[in-house]
């Protein structure tokens, strides 16, 4: 298995769309949810629409490029918001350890994104 092989664009977005309706929507409003905050995790749950609008509608050139505009400032803002020790809803935005696993799911679309930035849209796509 080669490298290439795990960076495709179209999984990672998959995988951070689904993880972050489940458990950075759903879970988050059942245990800190109320009326006054709905409206905060109407727009997360909007963010997961759009990673999954950008992984099953676009491809090629645009998905990598439109990864790299969703998810990379999402990186940037969990290392922000590490160094700031910042909170949101009452709780740490990005502790660490816990924040690894956000960092790498945000992280690896952007990535896939910035390798794929100039792809030769002739050449086939790789497809999982």
């Amino acid at each position: 298995m080669d490298a290439k092989s795990i960076l495709i664009t179209k999984v990672w977005l998959t995988i951070i769309g689904v993880m972050h309706l489940l458990m950075g929507v759903i879970v988050n409003y059942m245990e800190n949810g109320s009326e006054d905050n709905l409206a905060g995790f109407g727009f997360f749950a909007m963010i997961s629409f759009y990673l999954l609008y950008v992984a099953f509608m676009t491809a090629g050139q645009v998905q990598a490029r439109l990864a790299v505009i969703f998810c990379g400032p999402v990186v940037v803002w969990f290392v922000v918001c590490m160094m700031m020790d910042l909170s949101l809803f009452g709780a740490p935005v990005a502790p660490m350890p816990e924040a690894v696993l956000p960092l790498v799911l945000w992280g690896m679309p952007a990535l896939c994104g910035i390798l794929d930035w100039n792809m030769d849209e002739s050449a086939p796509a790789t497809e999982a």
